[in-house]
């Protein structure tokens, strides 16, 4: 994914310093693009608790389908399956993380 650079000006303008954007760049492996664009599509589909807040997974049942829509062999496809499952863990750490604290 390409984001254009925000310039210091945008940042200010945000409330924020340039230094607030930094990000490292990461390398994504050959072995990991394909779930890596499947987690990218299935970023609209995640389940919401009924008053809100942190996701609480992702809706496997409209997950499914697309990844049936890929045609992979079993091994292939439950090997993506296992790893979108790991993304999703990670990412749900991560809103956690990141979620607003009740005080």
């Amino acid at each position: 994914m390409f984001e254009p650079p925000v310039t210091e000006s945008e940042a200010r303008s945000e409330g924020f310093e340039l230094e607030d954007y930094e990000t490292e760049i990461v390398e994504l492996w050959p072995d990991n693009t394909q779930v890596y664009e499947l987690f990218r599509r299935v970023g609209t589909r995640w389940r919401q608790p009924p008053m809100g807040g942190v996701p609480i997974g992702l809706q496997w049942e409209a997950i499914y389908p697309l990844m049936d829509r890929l045609g992979l062999e079993d091994e292939a496809w439950n090997d993506l399956h296992e790893s979108l499952m790991s993304l999703e863990s990670f990412a749900l750490e991560v809103m956690r993380e990141f979620a607003p604290k009740s005080e």
